[in-house]
């Protein structure tokens, strides 16, 4: 094992780095991880030449702090505002443009630049940005830029068929961070801002007071980060392979890979991952179980409650649009900011999901079946299989999502073994399903 992430990129990726082809490049959502593929990246005249869309602002943000050093990319701007962009943009300052896709394709209807013009497209982890339900604005981004060359990072290319198929078919793989066959065993998480690691990372230690600890930072500047830290007795940094006998704790204060997690793993009795909330489930497949860690009581408890339910809300949107609410709430568009009237809703229902949450509710589990849209599957289809072939009741199926190749349903978590193993094998609309569980 080895703390240092360093990916191969062969003979082939490298062609395809220097050419128009397209590449596929596999690492964790983080930052970090995806900066050696940005190093690789040759020189281009363009200006911007580079455009990376990402799941998040705060993916944005960190993308660029950690791109900064690379001076072929330079100038790098993270879009927080597409006005100041489109102000950059025009004076020519702008050579490496990272944004999510809404503020993108805002940029590009005024005229900001022209995707045709760009040398590369980036898509970093468009399962996340899939997942937001802008299939269609990211196929409209790529129609724009044709003959642009097109590099897709992900986190599991095998959950990504379709749209690789669609938009980088039989490009190269460059597998710099698979997932395991099987997840390591416990960790521990807290959900900090990147910013706040360093403060992080010594409210773990003070909370849980090791005799020994080791740190992993995969930033440039690690030693520098961290000295607050490693100046403390019995705290060292991990900056290369090291036979020492295992620490009783040691702190990532990034998400690591899998194999970065291993070599935590057997160099520490315990692990804590400190990470951003939409980095969660990424950790949930490489370690198991997953426990939180509150580091500053009722705070921290809000902060996550509060990431579930904008992450519950996303997932209602994504899903289509609440015509039967809109038209009960429409005339109160006329009085109030609808940002105000969405607070007033929280407020009514009570904003901790927490609060709305009763120990006696089972939770849901999300089922992927494999026919969709353009097999004409409609959601009463696979309701009527539930209910019917299955003998599940309506208040064990929840929402149903349908997408253009697959489906996605919500049944209570008791029931999902019988859900799954009811529709394998199934027949709607004269195609045989097949269902998993969606484990994203």
């Amino acid at each position: 094992m080895t703390w240092e992430f360093a990916p191969v990129l062969d003979a082939a990726h490298r062609a395809a780095l220097g050419s128009v082809k397209p590449l596929i490049y596999v690492c964790p959502p983080a930052a970090w991880a995806v900066r050696p593929l940005f190093q690789a990246l040759p020189p281009a005249d363009a200006a911007p030449a580079t455009l990376a869309v990402v799941p998040e602002l705060s993916h944005a943000l960190d993308l660029a702090a950690a791109l900064q050093s690379l001076a072929p990319l330079g100038p790098i701007h993270p879009i927080t505002a597409p006005t100041r962009a489109r102000t950059l943009l025009r004076s020519g300052g702008v050579r490496t443009l990272i944004g999510t896709l809404p503020d993108i394709l805002d940029l590009v209807r005024r005229s900001a630049f022209k995707p045709e013009a760009l040398a590369r497209v980036v898509i970093a982890w468009p399962e996340q940005i899939l997942h937001q339900g802008m299939s269609q604005g990211l196929d409209t981004l790529l129609a724009d830029a044709p003959d642009v060359q097109r590099l897709i990072v992900t986190q599991d290319e095998g959950a990504m068929e379709e749209f690789l198929e669609r938009h980088a078919r039989r490009a190269p793989v460059a597998a710099a961070a698979r997932l395991p066959a099987a997840p390591a065993g416990p960790v521990r998480y807290a959900v900090v801002d990147h910013a706040r690691r360093i403060l992080g990372g010594r409210l773990v230690l003070d909370l849980l007071d090791p005799p020994g600890a080791c740190l992993w930072d995969p930033n440039p500047d690690a030693a520098q980060r961290c000295a607050p830290l490693t100046a403390q007795p019995g705290v060292r940094l991990l900056e290369a392979e090291a036979g020492d006998a295992p620490v009783d704790l040691a702190v990532a204060l990034d998400l690591p890979s899998a194999q970065v997690l291993g070599a935590l793993r057997a160099a520490a009795r315990e692990v804590v991952v400190l990470l951003d909330a939409i980095q969660l489930p990424y950790l949930e497949r490489i370690a198991s179980p997953v426990a939180a860690l509150r580091l500053a009581g009722a705070p921290d408890q809000a902060r996550d409650a509060l990431a579930r339910l904008r992450r519950d809300l996303r997932d209602h949107l994504a899903a289509g649009t609440p015509v039967t609410e809109l038209l009960a709430l429409d005339p109160l568009f006329e009085e109030y900011d609808p940002a105000l009237i969405a607070a007033a809703l929280l407020a009514t229902r009570g904003a901790s999901p927490e609060a709305a949450t009763s120990e006696d509710v089972p939770a849901w589990v999300r089922i992927h079946v494999n026919a969709g849209r353009r097999d004409q599957l409609r959601p009463g289809d696979l309701v009527g299989a539930l209910l019917h072939g299955v003998g599940l009741t309506k208040e064990q199926v929840g929402r149903i999502e349908l997408r253009e190749g697959f489906a996605l349903v919500d049944v209570r978590a008791p029931e999902v073994e019988r859900a799954v193993a009811g529709l394998n094998g199934a027949t709607i609309r004269g195609r045989r399903i097949a269902a998993r569980i969606d484990r994203r």
